[in-house]
């Protein structure tokens, strides 16, 4: 990768590649809705420059669109977000929390990484089966039955393969690749407890790095909670670099959504 992706262009990736159930335009910001179903699928994107003199009037139209749909106000704010946005957000007592860094990588790079991967069996298919949606929401599914099905409405919202390993009616670990354009994205990588720690998850994102090629993927992306040490160690193995972050900024007086 001769230079990395700008932080805006990351930004659209991701919410092409994680699609939310409903979207309404506000200027030149994005509000997204997915009846609380993870946080991109339900924040404001925005995009662009703010005006500083409509920019209170345009918040309070943010705030009533989540309000009348019983969802707090959620911001994705990144290194593209306008400045002045991030400073009235923090005046308002918007709190910033899940600090997340964006990866990327040339797609040949992870197929080819000499990083040591099981010989379990391994599927990839373009929708997810009963299997692999039970396996991701038991790992990393919030809420009951209707919040799964529009996780799925989510997952399946835009072209991805859908990768498992194992028995493919009980795998050992899944993962999505969202196609979009050149990019591929990586979403929803979920290890059965019992299957972590045995290189599966570098498995399953090599061989879809692999077959991303007949689709026409030269680059890939991922994000990862700055948190999680053991994954951005993984990552980096497979040939990933961070090119970008962002977090989530929440209104007072509500609870985050994943």
């Amino acid at each position: 990768m001769q230079s990395l992706p700008s932080p805006a262009e990351l930004d659209v990736l991701a919410d092409r590649g994680w699609p939310s159930v409903q979207r309404e335009p506000l200027g030149s910001w994005t509000l997204r809705f997915a009846s609380g179903v993870t946080n991109r699928a339900n924040s404001v994107l925005p995009t662009g420059r703010v005006d500083a003199e409509s920019l209170p009037a345009t918040l309070a139209a943010a705030e009533r669109a989540y309000r009348d749909r019983g969802l707090p106000t959620v911001f994705q704010v990144s290194p593209a977000t306008d400045p002045a946005l991030v400073s009235a957000l923090a005046a308002r007592g918007y709190r910033e929390h899940s600090d997340t860094l964006v990866l990327v990588a040339d797609r040949a790079a992870v197929a080819s990484a000499g990083v040591s991967t099981p010989a379990a069996p391994l599927s990839i298919a373009t929708t997810p089966s009963r299997a692999w949606m039970d396996l991701w929401w038991s790992v990393d599914g919030r809420g009951d039955a209707d919040a799964e099905a529009v996780a799925e409405r989510i997952l399946t919202g835009g072209p991805a393969l859908y990768a498992s390993t194992g028995d493919p009616d009980h795998p050992d670990a899944v993962a999505r690749l969202a196609i979009v354009g050149e990019w591929g994205g990586v979403f929803a990588v979920a290890t059965r407890p019992d299957q972590r720690r045995r290189g599966h998850a570098a498995a399953i994102i090599r061989a879809l790095a692999a077959d991303a090629e007949r689709h026409g993927i030269r680059y890939l992306w991922l994000q990862v909670t700055a948190a999680n040490s053991p994954a951005r160690a993984l990552y980096e193995r497979l040939g990933f670099v961070e090119a970008s972050r962002y977090a989530y900024w929440t209104e007072p007086a509500t609870e985050p959504t994943r």
